[in-house]
């Protein structure tokens, strides 16, 4: 499916980003992202995911692609879920860049939010990045309400 220019938007945006993979025993395994994109001429996105604090995330991502990713704006919890299929590649510069941008924006924000720097820098690195390319599958509309869990594409 493609992504809406919307969608795109807001995956792009401040938002926070939770990755859920599996393994082949489908056992689960979460991850937090350092950053995501739309890509305008293909229809999926890119997320960028710390391969030193999420190795089995990573692991299982090489290993069957299988991705779920949780995108939430945490002042407003609008929220939305798209699953998929990943490659996992190195990051350019401009992604490097990018990740270590999300890292201190997403900071800053949660600040703003009076939450401590000290409970989120265990899992805000930027560091050993990789790049998640996936194929949107499906979207799922994630905002807690009577709309939360409705298939949006």
């Amino acid at each position: 499916m493609r992504v809406t220019e919307e969608l795109a938007a807001f995956v792009s945006g401040p938002v926070l980003m939770t990755i859920g993979t599996r393994d082949a025993a489908n056992r689960p395994m979460i991850a937090r992202g350092t950053g995501g994109r739309a890509w305008d001429d293909r229809g999926g996105i890119s997320l960028a995911i710390s391969g030193w604090l999420w190795p089995e995330t990573v692991a299982n991502l090489r290993a069957n692609g299988m991705i779920s990713a949780t995108f939430v704006r945490p002042d407003t919890y609008e929220a939305f879920q798209l699953k998929g299929r990943a490659r996992l590649r190195d990051p350019e510069p401009s992604e490097r860049e990018a990740g270590g941008r999300y890292v201190r924006e997403a900071a800053a924000m949660l600040n703003r939010l009076e939450i401590p720097l000290a409970l989120i820098a265990c899992w805000l690195t930027d560091r050993d990045l990789v790049i998640a390319d996936f194929t949107v599958d499906r979207v799922f509309e994630q905002t807690p309400g009577p709309r939360a869990g409705r298939v949006v594409a």
